[in-house]
């Protein structure tokens, strides 16, 4: 494989579902369109013929990187096995915070929680339990954040009525002043 080869794999590695075009190729190897798309060409036939699990796909000039149809079901077991795994405490306890205090901003979050929760945030958003909900209208223009129809079907309730009162959580037992909502729950 020549060196364009591989600077051509590394840019549809880097763009994944949005491809990259002639153009791009040609911006960044500062070549023709022409040679761009030739070169583009020769790599996806040369990278199909080497029959690997990914293969080259052109789509009204976008070119992709995608699985190959034959392994659907390898995928589909690890995309399902994915789907199975359960939020970590930290996951729970920022969804909760987000919940009840919906809308919240990050730095909002973080202070409740006592450590960063970018990550957190990142995940929930990825699972598609919480949304951005709009930009908060103090400095930096922070986003908010909200929970999603799929944050009450993960943890099967019908609204945030089902969730316990904020003020039940000062009544536990031997509970102080400084008794954190999801403490019990935090691994990090």
């Amino acid at each position: 494989m020549n060196d364009n080869f591989k600077i051509i794999e590394a840019l549809l590695y880097v763009q994944g579902d949005k491809g990259i075009t002639p153009k791009d190729v040609k911006e960044v190897l500062d070549m023709p369109t022409l040679n761009a798309r030739k070169q583009l060409n020769a790599f996806k036939k040369e990278y199909n013929n080497s029959n690997r699990g990914l293969q080259i796909f052109e789509f009204n000039d976008v070119y992709k990187m995608a699985t190959r149809s034959e392994f659907k079901e390898y995928i589909s077991k690890l995309v399902t096995i994915i789907k199975k795994k359960r939020l970590s405490s930290s996951a729970i306890e920022t969804a909760g915070i987000i919940a009840y205090k919906q809308p919240i901003t990050k730095s909002q979050i973080n202070e409740v929680r006592g450590i960063s929760s970018e990550a957190t945030v990142n995940t929930l958003l990825v699972k598609g339990l919480i949304e951005e909900k709009g930009i908060a209208k103090t400095p930096g223009s922070p986003i908010l954040y909200g929970i999603t129809d799929k944050f009450y079907d993960y943890f099967k309730i019908r609204s945030l009525k089902e969730l316990p009162k904020l003020s039940e959580f000062n009544e536990v037992e031997g509970a102080d002043d400084d008794f954190e909502l999801f403490s019990s729950q935090r691994q990090d």
